[in-house]
């Protein structure tokens, strides 16, 4: 048996062995990783249209403020009979009075609460005498001005509209809280996915390695026992190692197709464009120096993580529904005024002139107060509001200390990946030293090739571990990044939220 054909059979790593499609490959840097998902992520692109959908909630909170135009016609008919009294010297005598009314005005609301309705209409009046059916002549009599509202105690410093304003705001500055988070999990998933594809990759060099040493021992250990320097079990050790180290080869690979998979669902909207492309990390795991203080990491934390900031903006919304329900506690104090002009005459051109030169103004104003004599409504929703907002604060605590404990943790984690790494690094060293002692005691006739299959067997382990150790040091400054909410900062990233 040839050496050669069996190395050539294993030569190309990470490729299915029953693929029918030409597959190319495409290096890639992690930031290259980060730029793409940022542009492709379904999870991103969904959550953006949080803002967009809010932002008109928002502008549609703003509504009771438009003007309202209105115009109108009519027309009333009247008869009054006479009233006879006997003992009277004159009784007045039956009409029947024709009037037509043509109205026109604009009202609405402004942002202090004050209504204000402006007003202008034309009347036209028509009595006629009976019996005799005496036509009088016809009576024109338009006004116009203006009436104001404000209310100064309930509704005065805020109302309904006011409040629901408020609260859209808060929520618009949520959702964008929102796409934030929605990024920094995002590439937190992408350095994850990153990491777990080199580590992938890196363990499929390394069972490939095994492999070859595997064959190049069942190579040598033919030659020995062709020549009688071996027993044929040795052979069929050999062998088995062989085939052992082929079936691990098959899951590595698999793995790395499976990371590839995962790297790629975060990456791409259109899969089917990139699966007969195969993502070949550009990188290797390496060990940033990086310093780690617990209250640094807790003040980064408390200033940027979006969740954080998700729930001080939630005790916001809750404070000005507690001041609209204190609000509504109030009486109803509404301070009211009006001011006109009138002009009356037979002629239309009189009438307006009138009008116009405010011959006949007429103005007023008051103050109405209205007590509701038990509010249980009000009274119950304020008491509500209350305890929520006191439930709300516990809850921020509790999220404080959650936070504090999360990033304790991950601090713990990345110090203990560190030790890790030197103590996998040590255990791979040892292991080579011992395999290439073993080799040469087998080659002065002191050892067995179970024990030198033995000792490759420690190597690939201690150097898959190693592998392992690096990718966890990795993940594990990833995840504390993710915890204080500095993953964009330490990736040089600004979201546009807008």
């Amino acid at each position: 048996m040839k050496l050669r054909p069996l190395l050539a059979a294993a030569a190309v790593s990470a490729v299915p062995f029953f693929s029918t499609a030409e597959i190319s490959q495409k290096p890639v840097s992690l930031e290259d990783c980060i730029q793409l998902a940022l542009k492709h992520n379904f999870d991103i692109k969904l959550q953006r249209f949080g803002p967009r959908i809010t932002d008109l909630d928002l502008s549609s909170s703003y509504a009771p403020y438009d003007p309202t135009f209105f115009t109108s016609a009519g027309q009333r008919f009247g008869r009054s009979e006479s009233l006879s009294v006997p003992s009277a010297t004159f009784n007045p005598p039956s009409n029947e009075n024709w009037s037509d009314t043509y109205t026109t005005g604009l009202g609405g609301y402004l942002p202090t609460g004050l209504r204000y309705d402006f007003y202008g209409d034309v009347r036209r009046n028509q009595t006629t005498i009976l019996p005799g059916g005496q036509v009088g002549s016809f009576d024109y009599s338009p006004d116009a001005g203006i009436n104001l509202t404000q209310p100064l105690l309930k509704n005065g410093w805020i109302d309904a509209t006011r409040w629901t304003i408020a609260l859209n705001r808060l929520t618009l500055k949520s959702n964008y809280e929102t796409v934030r988070g929605q990024v920094i999990d995002t590439i937190r998933d992408v350095e994850v996915a990153y990491y777990n594809l080199i580590s992938a990759s890196e363990n499929v060099q390394v069972q490939l390695k095994a492999l070859e040493v595997a064959e190049r021992f069942l190579f040598e250990t033919r030659k020995r026992v062709e020549v009688g320097a071996m027993a044929p079990l040795e052979a069929k050790s050999a062998e088995a190692e062989v085939a052992r180290r082929q079936s691990d080869l098959v899951t590595g690979r698999q793995n790395l197709a499976d990371d590839e998979r995962a790297l790629k669902r975060l990456l791409d909207e259109d899969f089917a464009s990139s699966a007969d492309t195969m993502l070949t990390p550009s990188a290797k795991l390496g060990i940033p120096k990086v310093v780690v203080n617990r209250k640094d990491s807790w003040g980064r934390a408390f200033d940027k993580r979006p969740d954080y900031q998700q729930q001080k903006i939630t005790l916001e919304q809750q404070k000005v529904t507690l001041r609209y329900n204190r609000n509504q506690l109030f009486p109803q104090l509404d301070l009211s005024g009006s001011y006109g002009v009138t002009g009356r005459s037979t002629e239309v051109g009189p009438a307006i002139n009138e009008l116009a030169n405010r011959n006949n103004p007429n103005y007023s104003w008051g103050i109405k107060l209205t007590i509701p004599l038990d509010n249980l409504s009000a009274r119950n929703n304020y008491k509500k509001s209350k305890l929520q907002q006191e439930q709300l604060l516990l809850k921020f605590k509790q999220t404080e200390q959650s936070i504090m404990i999360q990033i304790d943790n991950d601090i713990r984690a990345v110090e203990s990946a560190a030790e890790k790494i030197k103590a996998t690094r040590q255990a791979r060293e040892y292991a080579e030293a011992a395999l290439d002692a073993e080799q040469k005691k087998l080659e002065s006739g002191k050892s067995t090739n179970y024990q030198v299959l033995q000792f490759q067997r420690d190597l690939t382990t201690a150097q898959t571990a190693e592998i392992s150790a690096l990718s966890d040091y990795n993940k594990a400054l990833t995840q504390l990044a993710h915890d204080e909410g500095s993953t964009l900062d330490r990736h040089s990233i600004k979201v546009d939220l807008r």
